[in-house]
């Protein structure tokens, strides 16, 4: 009599985790052993921070071939964020304006800002309102500028324009010099302005 013997191999299957960054469980099963695990979920994603913006990058360990229980974390590439930072006249012309990287200081690059003069003042820039610091965001700075007050030179002439005195008096204020008017013979004189 033929007896036939058939091997009968059993196929050993093992867990094969799937896990974000954060430690939560994406996607188990089991799988057989010799075979490469395949994860089927959605692409995994970590929230972006003010400062990076994260994209899935693959797993670590590498997947590999099934020998065991494995158990497979997303990792991710972290790409720093870009903000916009304006940099603007006191009337509010836009004079620059770029991305600057998350954490880096913004410098302005443009001729210095100008503030036309009036009679009463003569204006200098004096930085930037709020202060220049890190981007952290998107930010806006404003020229400021700080004021000095004219003066203005107060003569006193002869009727042939020749100097008798001279003072330099503030813008509002009054000259306090009051030298006495050149005689001539046969007038009275007095001091005369427009």
């Amino acid at each position: 009599e033929n007896v036939t013997i058939t091997a009968k191999w059993n196929i050993n299957y093992y867990t094969i985790t799937f896990k974000n960054e954060d430690g939560a469980t994406l996607q188990s099963g089991e799988v057989a052993y010799g075979t490469v695990p395949a994860y089927t979920g959605a692409t995994p994603t970590k929230a972006a921070t003010a400062q990076y913006t994260y994209t899935f990058a693959g797993w670590s360990p590498e997947v590999a071939t099934v020998t065991g229980d494995a158990t497979y974390t997303a990792t991710y590439d972290a790409v720093v964020n870009e903000y916009t930072v304006k940099f603007l006249d006191e009337d509010g012309t836009e004079l620059q304006s770029g991305k600057v990287a998350y954490g880096e200081t913004p410098a302005y690059t443009g001729a210095t800002p100008t503030k036309a003069a009036t009679a009463q003042y003569t204006y200098t820039f004096a930085g930037w309102t709020p202060a220049v610091a890190k981007v952290t965001g998107s930010a806006t700075y404003t020229a400021t500028f700080s004021n000095n007050t004219n003066s203005y030179t107060v003569t006193w002439q002869n009727e042939a324009g020749e100097l008798i005195d001279a003072e330099s008096v503030e813008y509002g204020g009054s000259a306090t010099k009051s030298p006495a008017v050149p005689g001539k013979l046969g007038y009275t004189g007095k001091w005369n302005h427009d």
